[in-house]
């Protein structure tokens, strides 16, 4: 199983908690969500997410979901990204979160997963406009 840890601005983060609700019933149990607010400790942050990051490596790796490259959530994790097991994909959006959320679980190779997550992630973004046949 593939550790699943989210970590965003906070207002991000409950957002996405409003949503996992929303589609799953729950956030389940092996998942930890973690929202930074610009009031925050980096010190304090810094200690817990290496302490769920620990918590969460069941053996086949940790996929960490930030929401933007290089802010303040990002850069926390960024200094952890030293174990060949861990993964960190950043720009989250709705069918990231979804498909991690599904599949986690049953995974088992973090580097397999976390291209499939970000493949879902970008067949997510869409141009539409006027001028196409929905």
């Amino acid at each position: 199983m593939i550790g699943l840890m989210i970590i965003t601005h906070e207002t991000v983060g409950q957002a996405n908690m409003q949503l996992i609700q929303h589609i799953f019933g729950s956030v389940p149990d092996k998942v930890s969500l973690i929202g930074v607010r610009s009031s925050d400790s980096l010190e304090s942050k810094h200690t817990e997410v290496v302490e769920k990051l620990s918590a969460l490596d069941y053996g086949d790796g940790v996929l960490i979901l930030t929401d933007i490259f290089g802010a303040t959530p990002c850069n926390l994790v960024c200094r952890m990204i030293k174990r060949d097991n861990v993964i960190l994909l950043t720009g989250l959006n709705a069918p990231m979160l979804i498909k991690a959320l599904q599949n986690f679980a049953k995974a088992d190779d973090v580097h397999k997963f976390a291209e499939e997550v970000k493949t879902a992630a970008i067949a997510g973004i869409m141009t539409i406009s006027n001028q196409d046949e929905l």
